[in-house]
């Protein structure tokens, strides 16, 4: 059975005999053709365009908000390099021409001796350059208590000269201590760059501090020193005074009718001193003698070589 075939030029040619409700009805069905095929044709890939621009719309207005955020802290990011250039052009201002290394050397042995250390050595070890600046590595060696080697290194740290302080090796050397550390200084080829000013350095300060590597009993007081008359270099110097004072210690007291005397020994020696007696490589000299300790003042010279005097306390070892 086949189905009745659409007569379509039959249909429109008996649609003006249709009644007005049939020829409404087809009217609406003609336009309806008529959308729907414009809608296919011509309005779907136009709505499609509008929506792809309605979301490139969205992400260009989230891109202007942010470059708007930017620009409004672009001032702050132009303050912030300047200050950044500034403290670079500091810094480089602080390196010297030149590396130095004479000046650095006697400035470090000046130090070592004006804290009351052995130097063991001092290497300086191949320079080293780099893109902007230079560096000159130095093996330093130094023997010493425990706060005469800190005060030492952080006199390095203070040097009109920037120095830094690597590989830091502490060790016990018989009754002293033996510090080895790789001292690092700076210089810039560039010359003429003005003076710069130095920030405060930290310094070291052994008031009221222990030694950790010594026992509670031999403990001995350091304080900064005052201004002093310089020593009488000429004066011979007893045996006491080629022995570092850490090396000394107290075991007791002898009287002799009001004459009281102070013992210390030394290795396996007893020796015997009175107030005004020297000892130690300071030019430390006997002040007063108790049971349980003595007092005693040292010299030493400051980094611009004026003389200071520090006094100092040795206490009786309760061990001896």
């Amino acid at each position: 059975m086949s189905l009745p075939r659409l007569d379509i030029s039959a249909l429109t040619h008996n649609a003006a005999k249709w009644p007005l409700p049939g020829k409404a009805l087809l009217g609406c069905a003609l336009v309806g053709v008529v959308l729907v095929m414009g809608e296919w044709m011509y309005l779907g890939p136009s709505r499609e365009r509008l929506q792809q621009l309605e979301r490139e719309d969205v992400a260009l207005q989230q891109q202007l908000a942010q470059k708007s955020a930017l620009s409004a802290s672009l001032e702050a990011r132009v303050h912030e390099l300047a200050l950044r250039q500034a403290k670079f052009d500091e810094l480089l201002q602080a390196l010297p021409a030149e590396s130095q290394m004479p000046a650095l050397l006697e400035d470090t042995a000046r130090l070592a001796l004006a804290n009351g250390l052995l130097i063991e050595s001092i290497a300086p070890l191949d320079e080293q350059p780099r893109s902007l600046h230079g560096e000159q590595p130095v093996q330093i060696g130094v023997t010493g208590a425990y706060h005469d080697l800190a005060t030492f290194v952080s006199a390095l740290g203070g040097m009109a000269r920037l120095t830094t302080v690597h590989d830091v090796a502490l060790r016990r050397d018989g009754k002293l201590l033996r510090l080895d550390l790789l001292a690092r200084t700076y210089w810039h080829a560039q010359q003429g760059r003005g003076i710069a000013v130095q920030a405060q350095p930290f310094v070291y300060d052994a008031f009221g501090l222990r030694d950790p590597f010594q026992p509670l009993a031999v403990q001995v007081d350091h304080v900064r020193g005052r201004a002093a008359h310089a020593p009488d270099l000429t004066r011979a110097r007893g045996i006491l005074e080629s022995l570092a004072v850490d090396q000394l210690e107290m075991v007791g007291t002898l009287s002799r009718g009001l004459q009281t005397y102070a013992l210390l020994r030394a290795a396996s020696t007893v020796h015997r001193l009175a107030v005004g007696d020297y000892l130690g490589p300071d030019h430390g000299r006997v002040t007063a003698i108790h049971d349980g300790h003595i007092e005693l003042v040292e010299l030493f010279p400051d980094e611009q070589g004026a003389w200071l005097e520090r006094p100092r306390t040795l206490a009786l070892n309760v061990n001896s």
